[in-house]
């Protein structure tokens, strides 16, 4: 079982304008400023990511700072890219922690491995992180014409397959487990599955999330 899922749940009535803003590519231009934002987070996460290897390889514990840092740029990714794919219709705000339909909870490893943590000073890590590497590139170009097509699915039918839905979110949790890893954030290698657990709307609360033992 793997503990990082993505959290969504699948968007039942997508908005017809935003999908055919998709088809002409307004909304690349829409998303433009939090694309921005999150290839400056991705770029300091990645330094802060490999000063904590150097932290664990000595002390054994992930640095508080650089969890929360990484916490803050896997969200909100994961925000700009729900949004982007139709998932959600709701703008991703401009914020570290809003309540936002999409979410990729990353926990804080309590006993990371200084084994890996000099594999990841030396970029070993890198190398046996390959084939889901090469993968996901793959992966990504299918995810990119999934959307498309989606776009044009909901801006003539109003509705967004959920198949569509659950392979875009499924590549996108396969790239977040893979990050993670990579960070030290767990130490359980990624599966290679785009197995996902969307979860539900609840008369209640307006959203289940997946059980925690469903799918993993």
């Amino acid at each position: 079982m793997n503990s990082f899922t993505l959290q969504y749940r699948h968007n039942t009535e997508p908005h017809r304008g935003l999908a055919v803003a998709g088809i002409f590519l307004i909304k690349g231009l829409l998303v433009l400023p939090h694309a921005i934002i999150t290839q400056i987070l991705n770029q300091l996460a990645a330094i802060l990511v490999y000063f904590g290897y150097w932290v664990i390889a000595f002390t054994g514990e992930m640095p508080q700072a650089v969890h929360r840092f990484a916490e803050i740029t896997i969200g909100w990714n994961t925000r700009m890219w729900a949004w982007l794919a139709g998932i959600v219709d709701i703008y991703p705000p401009f914020e570290t922690d809003p309540d936002y339909p999409a979410s990729f909870p990353l926990a804080r490893p309590e006993n990371p491995s200084k084994g890996w943590a000099v594999a990841g000073i030396f970029f070993l890590k890198f190398l046996v992180a390959l084939p889901h590497i090469i993968i996901m590139a793959l992966l990504a170009v299918g995810a990119i014409v999934a959307i498309w097509v989606g776009y044009i699915v909901a801006a003539f039918t109003g509705r967004l397959p959920t198949g569509i839905q659950d392979f875009v979110a499924g590549v996108l949790q396969w790239n977040i487990r893979v990050y993670a890893w990579l960070g030290g954030f767990t130490d359980e290698y990624p599966p290679f599955s785009l197995e996902v657990a969307p979860g539900s709307q609840s008369p209640d609360s307006g959203f289940t999330p997946p059980d925690a033992g469903q799918g993993f």
